[in-house]
């Protein structure tokens, strides 16, 4: 009788720790000690709390190269790629609010209780891509998008009192400066996740 070889420490659950920061902040250099992923995350901010952590979906579109001799396609092509991060962040904070609009100013006036914030979002054109990165909860893998920009409808529900309120965002995938990183994102792993070449 056949049986699965199950390696638990490859099965994950639970959510990570979801940063950003502007295009071209330095990636932070990773090592690993103890089967965990160690880097100074200098210049990046954490979201916070969110509804149900961060999801990465990754799509390839494809079309099939047929011949009249044959009921199967003699090749498969890709004609096109993409990738979405999205998560609903629960704080709604200044900077918060800033990444999920793609951008903006945020001016301040006064200090300590007479401290007063105004945003003003960016005009159509003038919005900013970001960087993005997910830590997991067990420091053994990290992630990294270089360059993403947010697709999603920003919905802010304020309703009863169980209602909890958040800022959802889609953020697409895009290529970034090559100067930076080359391929959309690059992922790193410790401990049973790295596996053997």
């Amino acid at each position: 009788m056949a049986t699965n070889t199950i390696a638990p420490g490859q099965i994950k659950t639970g959510p990570g720790i979801i940063r950003y920061a502007p295009l071209g902040t330095t990636i932070p250099t990773f090592t690993a000690a103890t089967s965990k992923i160690t880097g100074t995350w200098t210049n990046w901010l954490d979201v916070g709390a969110t509804d149900e952590g961060m999801t990465y979906t990754e799509s390839t579109d494809t079309s099939d190269i047929t011949v009249a001799e044959s009921l199967y396609p003699v090749r498969t092509v890709t004609t096109g790629k993409t990738g979405r991060v999205a998560f609903t962040m629960n704080h709604l904070s200044d900077l918060n609010w800033k990444l999920a609009m793609n951008g903006g100013t945020i001016t301040t006036s006064g200090t300590g209780a007479t401290k007063l914030n105004t945003y003003v979002p960016p005009l159509v054109g003038a919005e900013v891509r970001v960087m993005l990165a997910f830590q997991s909860l067990e420091d053994d893998e990290v992630i990294v998008w270089p360059q993403v920009f947010n697709v999603g409808s920003v919905e802010v529900a304020r309703g009863t009192y169980e209602t909890k309120a958040g800022l959802p965002c889609e953020f697409a995938v895009e290529l970034p400066d090559p100067a930076v990183l080359t391929t959309p994102y690059k992922r790193w792993t410790s401990g049973p996740l790295a596996q053997g070449v």
